[in-house]
């Protein structure tokens, strides 16, 4: 079902000329309506040369002013004629959220270095392996496998040199195979020097306390042994925690800029689509009293059942 109501005339036969956006004459309507139509249609904007007459914008594109906002926030409500906050609002988002990403991408960087540096000075594995070696032969059997651990034993070191880095002067599949021998309580084998695992472990669990500089092994033979965890294994740990805390932060400017993109992009599409989509009009022609021909908008509601 259709419903046509009459809207102001548009122009009649003594309507002033319209001109397109750049200025230039696009002609005298002449009062014929196929012809003035024809006129009208070839102009892809018209400009109204008095208050209150129609503008004919361009259709929008929403597969392009969605690509646009999801490259570049707010470029697709530009695109798409959206109100100006809206840009703001996309732009704003997307500077704070690679701002965030920044500033604590940069402090979580050098947090992390701070702690590996802080490692390197005060955790030894030289140190981790002798207070295996001097306990192991007291452990059961049911705790280590003696032979194998012996055996890693008598090639885990590369040089006793030591004026080389600790981490240098060992073989560390060896290690590993020392590690394995261990059957309770030892939950990992130690990646090499430098692996994220690496720095992770040596912190977090209790097998690894014999390598801190501050811990005393006198009377510390048992495999688990909570109770002499080291305050430097304490302190590297929230030293850790610090740096993964700001890392995390950095982590979640990155979602704020992926989210922005998408719903930049969604909000773009949508606002092209209400630009195409309005009321229809359909431009009929009347004859006046006098006779002449005036173009009358007609606004078409459909309604179906």
């Amino acid at each position: 079902m259709a419903m046509l109501c009459h809207l102001p005339p548009l122009y009649s036969q003594q309507s002033p000329p319209l001109r397109n956006l750049s200025g230039n004459l696009q002609g005298n309507l002449s009062g014929q309506l196929r012809l003035d139509l024809f006129n009208i249609g070839n102009a892809t904007a018209m400009e109204p040369q008095s208050p209150g007459e129609l503008s004919i914008s361009e259709k929008k594109s929403v597969w392009l002013a969605g690509g646009l906002s999801l490259l570049v926030p707010g470029s697709g409500q530009i695109y798409s004629d959206a109100p100006w906050w809206r840009t703001v609002v996309y732009g704003a988002a997307e500077v704070a959220g690679w701002a965030i990403y920044g500033i604590y991408q940069t402090k979580g960087t050098d947090a992390t270095a701070e702690f590996e540096q802080f490692a390197d000075q005060h955790w030894d594995v030289t140190r981790y392996i002798g207070w295996i070696e001097a306990n192991y032969q007291q452990w059961s059997d049911q705790q280590i496998d003696k032979a194998a651990a012996a055996a890693a034993l008598a090639t885990i070191y590369r040089s006793n040199d030591p004026t080389i880095p600790p981490w240098e002067r060992v073989n560390f599949e060896q290690l590993r195979k020392l590690e394995t021998a261990v059957k309770d309580d030892f939950t990992h084998t130690l990646p090499n020097h430098g692996a994220q695992q690496y720095y992770e472990q040596i912190g977090k669990y209790v097998q690894y306390r014999a390598g801190w500089d501050d811990h005393i092994p006198d009377g510390d033979t048992l495999i688990y042994n909570p109770g002499r965890v080291t305050q430097q294994n304490h302190s590297y740990t929230r030293m850790r925690l610090d740096a993964n805390d700001l890392l995390s932060y950095a982590q979640t400017g990155i979602t704020i800029v992926a989210i922005n993109h998408l719903v930049s992009m969604v909000d773009a599409a949508l606002a092209a689509h209400a630009h195409n989509v309005k009321i229809k009009s359909e431009m009929k022609g009347m004859l006046l009293p006098n006779g002449a021909m005036e173009v009358v908008p007609m606004l078409a509601v459909g309604v179906r059942f």
